[in-house]
């Protein structure tokens, strides 16, 4: 009995991905050179973006030298979460080639402005590119660092690193926070783990009183500040200052601060005890 032939039909290869984002780099400025791993931008500052785009696939037509190619791109800042820190920038590339542009890799830039309240740690741009005539698309996400406020998560309102001041443009607080009599007292703090509502929309406020060594008052402003804004990037942190004037007749001795903290969206209350003293 003859035998039968089957012949197995085999998939085609897969076709390898050549698409590449290369050249990809953070900047301080445009065209500046990429800053380094442990270079820190900080809130409010610029970040200039640039980027190359290769192994995009062309289309020529019949009896044409001419080619075309055609690619979109999205780029994206985001922190570690994933989470969007400005609007999606969006563009297309769309060209015609010729013969001597076989190799050519087209360049583009973006920048964008960091939001005035966003903790420091890693970030990212996230850069995804669509080829449209090969049908095929590359994700890349390039690093940079932000530097600042460090925020500790709180699941509920708190007041995180409390810091009495010499004066109040100070960058480093005081060890000791001892004053003397007739000097401003100063003070700031960052609010954390209030809620945030529609359109990251948040509400705080905070007062304080500060009792005598002698155990009398010598200041109760329920209001010492009322903070409202709404931002694109959900705000993790709000700063907070305050002040206390003090007279050249003030009683020496140890001082209390109570500070009371609102979160009005989230209905949370936080307070926090500090001691200082006029010597």
């Amino acid at each position: 009995m003859a035998g039968s032939i089957i012949f197995a039909q085999q998939s085609p290869p897969a076709v390898e991905n050549s698409l590449q984002i290369v050249a990809a780099g953070v900047e301080t400025s445009e065209d500046a050179p990429f800053v380094p791993a442990n270079y820190r931008f900080l809130p409010g500052d610029y970040v200039y973006l640039q980027f190359q785009i290769s192994g995009y696939a062309v289309q020529r037509a019949e009896g044409s030298e001419v080619r075309k190619m055609s690619l979109t791109y999205e780029i994206t800042p985001q922190d570690a979460k994933g989470i969007a820190l400005t609007p999606v920038v969006a563009g297309e590339i769309k060209d015609e080639l010729n013969a001597e542009d076989k190799n050519w890799t087209p360049k583009r830039r973006a920048s964008f402005l960091l939001p005035s309240f966003i903790a420091a740690g890693e970030f990212h741009v996230h850069t995804v590119v669509n080829d449209l005539l090969g049908h095929r698309s590359i994700e890349r996400d390039i690093p940079f660092q932000i530097g600042g406020t460090v925020v500790v998560p709180s699941p509920g309102l708190k007041v995180q690193d409390f810091q009495f001041l010499r004066k109040e443009d100070d960058s480093e607080p005081l060890d000791v926070p001892a004053y003397r009599p007739g000097d401003t007292v100063y003070a700031r703090f960052t609010m954390t783990g209030f809620r945030l509502a529609e359109g990251n929309e948040y509400h705080l406020s905070y007062g304080l009183t500060v009792t005598r060594p002698d155990g009398k008052p010598y200041l109760d402003e329920k209001m010492a500040a009322e903070l409202s804004d709404r931002s694109f990037y959900p705000v993790p942190f709000v700063p907070g200052n305050l002040s206390i004037t003090t007279s050249h007749n003030t009683l020496r001795g140890q001082f209390v601060l109570l500070l009371t903290v609102r979160d009005v969206t989230g209905s949370q209350t936080y307070q926090l005890k500090r001691a200082f003293t006029i010597e």
